[in-house]
């Protein structure tokens, strides 16, 4: 608990006014969903990617489900100056898609790619992939059978 509370109040700070989606930067949909600290801020997530987290959810019955780990950093904890180090970059992209790097520190040099599509007027996440540290591909994952 206190390290969500030490989170939330770090990412207050470089949050700025980003507490929701953005109609125009995906940028501030990443950030506010970092400031959120929560995976199951399901309000972030596009159609597709609730769909297969909520499937998720049902068929863990109250366990662990396909998510062993919380995706957004990379890890079950988080290093002390997680938040200091994280930075976020909007990649080349079009129309209704665009990708966000989230480059940190947490048990080594971390690299999220987060692929978003516009929905409903706002940014949503729609996938994140890992290319650092331990690699995967959230969609695949939560497409994968419960085991």
């Amino acid at each position: 608990m206190r390290r969500r509370a030490v989170l939330a109040a770090t990412f207050a700070l470089l949050a700025g006014p980003a507490f929701a989606q953005s109609a125009t930067d995906p940028v501030d949909t990443v950030r506010a969903f970092y400031v959120a600290d929560d995976i199951n801020a399901v309000r972030f997530y596009a159609r597709s990617l609730r769909a297969l987290y909520e499937r998720d959810r049902r068929e863990a019955k109250g366990e662990v489900g396909r998510l062993g780990f919380a995706f957004p950093v990379n890890g079950q904890d988080t290093e002390p100056d997680f938040a200091r180090s994280l930075t976020l970059a909007r990649l080349p992209g079009e129309g209704d898609r665009a990708e966000v790097r989230a480059t940190f520190r947490n048990g080594g040099p971390q690299e999220l790619r987060y692929v978003l599509l516009r929905e409903d007027g706002a940014w949503k996440i729609a996938n994140v992939r890992s290319l650092k540290g331990e690699t995967w591909d959230l969609v695949a994952l939560l497409s994968a059978p419960l085991q």
